[in-house]
């Protein structure tokens, strides 16, 4: 089995280093691929230090002159990653993101397919951060396709807004694409489609077993877990739980990529003779988080709490006057020109 995650910029260099930790801890045999970018050149030479059973592979796109490159990344790197890999062989492509919490050969056993891809209910029923294949000309074949309808969308502003659009079942511009190929239904998990003079099989399974992106406890049927979206502020930025993102729900999940990271730090830093610390990965963990067990301190999380509303409401009282000050000038230079006006 191979594993794939690409990383561009430095900003999630934390998630990776504990997305690595996670994955050999649950598949001690198993080939890793890293497709890199812009690392820093200190986080990139101690993590291959650590990690030299990784394959850690430079790429060239040219992202920071296409911003549509950037933005279609993803299937940039997984086109490359199963391209010329042995007909057959099982490759799993997870983005940066995620924790593996379990062995994931069940699922090539369960069902035949080229491509699984992870569905869920509600929300935008397509995740496209976790998604399995048998290598081969079949899953060349798709994923080729995949980015250059990706592309398509996103240099078409029409095409862009709907993949965009709150209101329609995609929520990015490879998802869309993915849900277009196959003519995605949400009673289907079985899907063959013609590509060329080729029949693939897709395979959908559900998020809630192998790409979990909702927040709630861990349970046993949780294979990956998935900090998307409004995880980055609280485990990059040390913002505190919201209103969707409760730390009643959260915390199982919070405390496990806590643990994941922290044992991968103090690898790394034992390997490398360094002191790296969380931030210097882009990990904030906040004051109240007890260092050795999964607990709250909690005369710190009140105070966490508090400083927190008392910064937000300062932030919001700066805007304010801002706004109050920008107001102001507009009313006076307004005053001034109609002043001038009537004396000429």
């Amino acid at each position: 089995m191979i594993f794939a995650v690409a990383l561009y910029g430095g900003r999630h260099a934390g998630m990776l280093l504990a997305h690595l930790h996670s994955v050999r801890a649950t598949h001690p045999d198993a080939q890793i691929e890293v497709y890199h970018q812009d690392l820093p050149a200190e986080l990139l030479e101690a993590m291959q230090r650590t990690r030299p059973d990784v394959r850690w592979v430079l790429t060239r796109f040219q992202l920071e002159a296409d911003k549509i490159q950037r933005i279609s990344s993803k299937t940039l790197a997984w086109e490359l990653a199963v391209s010329g890999k042995p007909p057959g062989e099982c490759l799993c492509l997870l983005d940066v993101d995620t924790l593996v919490l379990r062995p994931l050969g069940r699922f090539f056993g369960e069902a035949e397919f080229d491509v699984l891809f992870t569905v869920k209910r509600p929300g935008f029923p397509l995740n496209t951060g976790v998604m399995l294949c048998r290598a081969g000309e079949g899953a060349n074949a798709f994923f080729r396709r995949w980015r250059e309808d990706t592309v398509t969308i996103l240099r078409d502003p029409a095409l862009l807004r709907q993949a965009n659009d709150q209101r329609l079942p995609y929520g990015a511009a490879d998802q869309m694409a993915l849900h277009r190929f196959l003519g995605y239904r949400e009673d289907q998990r079985e899907y063959a489609v013609a590509l060329g003079e080729r029949l693939l099989r897709f395979h959908a399974e559900a998020c809630e077993k192998l790409n979990e992106t909702q927040s709630r406890p861990l349970s046993d049927e949780m294979h990956i877990v998935h900090y998307k979206g409004g995880w980055q502020p609280i485990l990059l930025d040390g913002k505190r739980f919201s209103k969707h993102r409760t730390k009643k729900n959260c915390w199982e999940m919070y405390t496990r990529f806590l643990a994941e990271f922290q044992t991968a730090l103090a690898e790394l830093n034992r390997t490398c003779g360094a002191q790296f610390l969380p931030s210097d990965f882009h990990i904030v963990i906040p004051s109240y988080v007890h260092e050795t067990r999964p607990a709250i301190r909690r005369l710190r999380y009140a105070i966490f709490i508090v400083s927190d509303c008392l910064r937000s409401s300062m932030d919001l009282a700066c805007r304010a006057i801002s706004l109050l000050r920008r107001e102001a000038l507009h009313f006076s230079r307004a005053k001034s020109i109609g002043t001038s006006a009537a004396n000429d």
